[in-house]
């Protein structure tokens, strides 16, 4: 009689999470928008009170809310079997990677144009079928395959330093964390290093986060193994909170493919994060004020005030941030308000701003996986083209990418104790939870140095000075041949002997920690410095247009408005986010070798663009090194330099300013120094010469 009732009690919570697992929607199609208006009805059922044109959610019955098993996980046991078909797991991890899909192809008109701001529902772009398939082009999945691709070679579980060297290899455009980290592995930074905050200062970003949506759903129920998983392969890019960013979207994906709700995903995810970290920290203020029954605007603005100023990412200014722990309250606030509705959780996430495709697409995936394709409104699956387009520096196509997905899932849960029989697995779904191991950036300051020497002359590729819990107040770059640098970079440094040379920059936070950066450099034959001083600069390799050799400042040759050409200038764009970071100092300018007396600077702008290329509202001065420090001096100007930051007040290009000196004065440099210009912050600059 015993046994009896143990096998109805297990077949009652099987056919509990069985109901969970096909807890699909009940859908009307969603029409096709025209331009960028969508207008159906809300998931309660009532009418929308908002504008016709204003999109709003597909007509969906929300999710059923908690039933809070997790407030008695003392009385579950660790694992529970959970059977499910070969199609049910199919069709769920078919709907994680349209969600994935629809998510960042909806949202990506508005990815940063909404930082520190909440975005009003009418400026969600419309919505129509085709939409989907522009997600073929999207980094944030086709940065999933080199994974996916060494797993089937060498084993799901493979040795992570095979996946770091495969993420080696790629040559497709990435950012961030993971620009950095292949930028390491091939300068010789190996796995786990590649991603750690010593030699990766975008290690707290979103990247691990945004990529680990296949992993999670190679372990349908098994949480804590996805957790484990994701921990570990997310040391290639980051570290801390940004690998916790990874393992958070994980564990909700592979809760999702057994959960009876959304808020039974979202807290499978919080548990694996351990407590004391500020990543847990930001998820449980999440929850508790979800909780107290505050609105989704309270909870947002609650995210802007306490957390959104901690992002640690050296590279963005402002309001932007790519942190992981934001970007993961946004795609939790998404999956919480959005109560299992699939289209207004895609809304609320992409209304907190910031990365606004990523976090939607997260939130989707996680939602698709919970659905299953068959359970997803029709309007987001029926323009997929599934067996055609491949995604973009790929060979695989949607069917194709889902069914390498799969077999590398089959694989994983057949290894950790799930059993296969007649067309379906029984699963040994994890009741409770437990966090992966704990780690966090440590406060103080710290510097990464990117240099190469040809012949005689050093290249700073990049010199970054970056903090955590305490601000950098100045940085010094010895050369070792006696000259010194401070608080500018040198873009090439030319040493006039030949020996070995030992590059030291040192980096000194406000509560008195240094960090310090060496290279050593061979120098032979009988090199000479023929300029007697040193371009310094605050970017040292721009992207965009414009020369990419600085010596195009001092070859003389000072084009006018007609005969210019983007190759006559040097230009400092270089953040590629369609981001804006208002308060970027820039700097261009000579220091010399030796004491030299400067009476007047001759400066010939580059050109303007729709996005900068200019000294903004004012802020343009000239400083002189003098005794190691950087001084205002006094001048007049032959004309009135622009206070401004629009393009029409600049003229026309390649226009020439004289600034004389109020005195001649002695020193050992003199800069350009002010805030750059326009939305993309920099400057351009055609001609400086010093007299």
């Amino acid at each position: 009689m015993k046994k009896s009732l143990k096998v109805f009690a297990w077949l009652c919570l099987a056919a509990l999470c069985l109901q969970g697992c096909s807890n699909a929607p009940t859908t009307t199609d969603l029409p096709e928008s025209e331009g960028s208006s969508v207008s159906v009805s809300v998931s309660s059922g009532k009418t929308s009170s908002t504008d016709p044109s204003t999109p709003t959610p597909s007509p969906s019955t929300p999710a059923p809310e908690s039933s809070s098993p997790s407030e008695n996980e003392d009385d579950l046991p660790p694992t529970t079997e959970v059977t499910l078909t070969e199609a049910e797991i199919l069709d769920k991890m078919k709907g994680g990677w349209i969600g994935q899909m629809v998510g960042v192809a909806w949202a990506a008109p508005t990815e940063f144009r909404w930082a520190g701001q909440l975005m009003p529902r009418s400026n969600m772009p419309g919505w129509k079928p085709a939409t989907i398939n522009d997600a073929f082009g999207q980094d944030d999945l086709y940065v999933e395959v080199p994974f996916l691709d060494t797993m089937q070679r060498h084993g799901y579980d493979c040795n992570p330093k095979l996946i770091a060297q495969a993420f080696r290899k790629t040559t497709f455009f990435m950012d961030h964390a993971n620009m950095q980290a292949r930028d390491n592995l091939n300068n010789g930074i190996n796995y786990p290093d590649s991603g750690n905050y010593l030699y990766n200062y975008h290690s707290d970003d979103i990247d691990w986060q945004i990529e680990c949506d296949f992993l999670g759903m190679m372990y349908p129920g098994m949480v804590n193994k996805a957790a484990e998983h994701a921990f570990e392969l997310g040391h290639i890019m980051n570290y801390g909170d940004g690998v916790y960013g990874g393992v958070f979207v994980s564990a909700m994906h592979a809760a999702a493919f057994t959960a009876t709700s959304v808020e039974d995903i979202v807290k499978a995810g919080i548990k694996v994060i351990p407590e004391g970290t500020q990543f847990r920290m930001l998820i449980d203020d999440v929850m508790a004020s979800y909780k107290a029954g505050d609105s989704f605007e309270k909870n947002w603005a609650m995210l802007e005030e306490k957390w959104a100023p901690n992002d640690l990412c050296a590279r963005l200014q402002g309001p932007s941030n790519i942190d992981a722990k934001l970007n993961s309250g946004y795609i939790m606030l998404g999956l919480l308000y959005g109560k299992g509705d699939f289209a207004e959780t895609i809304i609320l996430s992409t209304r907190c701003g910031q990365d606004s495709d990523c976090n939607p697409s997260s939130a989707a995936s996680i939602l698709g996986n919970f659905y299953g394709a068959s359970g997803l409104p029709e309007a987001y699956t029926k323009g997929l083209d599934a067996d055609g387009t491949k995604f973009a520096t790929t060979n695989y196509t949607f069917n194709d990418i889902v069914e390498l997905n799969y077999s590398i899932m089959k694989e994983a849960i057949l290894d950790n104790g799930a059993k296969e029989s007649e067309g379906s697995f029984v699963i040994p779904k994890d009741n409770k939870y437990t966090p992966v191991k704990f780690e966090q950036w440590p406060d103080g300051v710290y510097v990464f140095l990117n240099a190469s020497i040809a012949g005689n002359v050093v290249t700073f590729r990049e010199l970054t000075p970056y903090h955590k819990g305490e601000n950098v107040v100045s940085f010094k770059i010895e050369m070792g041949d006696g000259q010194v640098f401070y608080d500018v970079i040198p873009v090439n440094y030319a040493y006039s002997k030949a020996g070995n040379y030992t590059v030291k920059v040192t980096v000194t936070g406000d509560k008195g920690s240094e960090a310090v950066a060496e290279k050593t450099f061979k120098v032979t034959g009988t090199p000479v410095n023929p300029t007697g001083r040193t371009v310094i600069c605050y970017v040292s390799m721009p992207g965009g247009g414009g020369s990419k050799d600085i010596g195009v400042i001092y070859d003389g040759v000072a084009p006018d408005a007609k005969t210019g050409k983007d190759n006559l200038q040097y230009d400092t764009y270089k953040v590629l986010d369609p981001v804006k970071n208002p308060d970027l100092t820039a700097y261009i300018g000579y220091v010399y070798d030796e004491d030299t007396t400067v009476s007047k600077v001759v400066f010939t702008e580059g050109g303007h663009f729709g996005n900068g290329g200019w000294f903004k509202n004012g802020t343009l001065k000239i400083q002189l090194l003098i005794d190691g420090k950087w001084t205002d001096a006094g001048y007049t100007s032959d004309k009135d330099y622009p206070v401004s930051d629009k393009r029409s007040d600049f003229g026309d290009p390649f226009e020439t300013f004289t600034f004389t000196l109020d005195k001649a004065t002695q020193c050992q440099g003199i800069r350009l120094y002010g805030l750059a210009g326009g939305d993309a912050s920099f400057i351009s600059v055609s001609e400086l010469e010093i007299k």
